[in-house]
């Protein structure tokens, strides 16, 4: 009797086992697929003087403080010896990247420029690696657009995208619907078309119509570049050539015996960046720019009218070092030697367009002709 109730035990276990290997049982759901991560491929060029070895991290437009980098393959992005740079942008998530973004370039530990002043920058000759404890520190930024398409973007870097790339955050901060995060192309362009105007005229030129962003610079060492760069610019060789002549007019400045190139030139940078936000600020209030030009620090403005005279000489000179290198004759827009508040206050500020094409939005309302 026992041994026929075993069998009978033994017969049941068997039967459950092959009703679950035929899959009359639930099975568990197997997990979806990791999302295929959204890229998109960015270079540039970064010049004052050729940056070699310099890190480059990429930011949200809104991320001010430069506090959290988009993840990049490589990781770790460096120039090359000419200064170019190649990244992947990568999110995970598989979200499009759209919007403004930033492109950072600092010079870090291991860092050399080459020197595209006149004559020399410091102790360095035309031409040559400027050493890395000169040029340690030098920060350089600008702006661009992620279409979320996987469009590759092309960003170059330079001194003139820096300035303007601070006037442009500036307009943001003084505009508070302006969303910088989701902007179209046209509300980005007209943001850098206005920060080329201001920029301009608190450099002395009269930039207007011209976008900074859109305008080749080069190595002004490097003569063959310069040719082409003002070959390919057609009409605008002018202008191309004067803002390739006054980038590397920077690397000329002063240099307090305590400070260094890369130093002395952040903190032209960062004077130019004061008075720019002091004119975007009053042109969104609609309120007279060259009253509040006076309120710009006594230090800050003694500091930018001494540079520009050394910037105004050495422009001169550069174009000169070129001429005499490469057998060709380089037009160029005169840059002053000394700015009013007068010609600054007569800045020209376009609207900035925050819907996409075909919205039903407004303005970032940022006023008209200042002054």
């Amino acid at each position: 009797m026992k041994n026929t109730i075993r069998l009978s035990l033994a017969l049941a276990i068997s039967l459950s086992i092959a009703a679950c290997n035929d899959g009359d049982i639930w099975q568990p759901t197997p997990p979806p697929p990791p999302p295929t991560p959204a890229t998109f491929d960015m270079s540039g060029t970064i010049i004052k003087g050729a940056l070699i070895g310099a890190k480059v991290q990429i930011y949200r437009a809104s991320d001010t403080d430069f506090s959290s980098p988009l993840t990049t393959t490589p990781a770790d992005v460096q120039t090359d010896e000419n200064g170019d740079y190649e990244a992947t942008v990568v999110d995970a998530s598989g979200t499009d990247i759209i919007g403004a973004l930033v492109v950072n370039i600092t010079a870090d530990t291991d860092t050399q420029m080459r020197c595209d002043a006149a004559v020399m920058c410091g102790t360095t000759l035309r031409g040559d690696l400027i050493p890395n404890a000169q040029v340690a520190g030098l920060s350089l930024t600008t702006i661009t657009l992620a279409t979320g398409d996987g469009a590759a973007v092309n960003a170059d870097v330079n001194t003139l995208t820096t300035m303007a790339t601070d006037a442009v955050l500036e307009q943001v901060a003084a505009n508070p619907n302006i969303p910088i995060d989701t902007l179209p192309a046209a509300g980005l362009e007209a943001l850098q078309q206005n920060a080329s105007s201001i920029v301009g005229q608190i450099l002395g030129l009269d930039l207007s119509t011209t976008n900074i962003y859109k305008i080749k610079i080069v190595d002004a060492s490097n003569t063959d570049a310069v040719t082409d760069a003002a070959t390919a610019a057609g009409d605008a060789a002018t202008i191309t050539n004067t803002l390739t002549f006054l980038n590397a007019s920077l690397a000329s400045l002063t240099v307090a015996e305590d400070s260094t190139i890369g130093a002395t030139i952040n903190q032209y940078v960062d004077n130019v960046a004061v008075v720019s936000s002091v004119v975007a600020e009053a042109v969104a209030n609609q309120g007279d720019v060259e009253l509040a030009l006076s309120t710009v620090d006594a230090g800050t403005r003694a500091e930018l009218a001494s540079a520009q005279v050394e910037v105004s000489g050495q422009v001169t000179q550069v174009k000169a070092a070129v001429e005499d290198d490469s057998g060709v004759t380089f037009e160029v827009t005169p840059v002053p030697d000394a700015v009013s508040d007068e010609s600054i206050g007569e800045v020209i500020i376009v609207d900035i367009p925050v819907e996409p094409t075909g919205g039903t939005g407004g303005t970032g309302g940022t006023g008209g002709t200042g002054g």
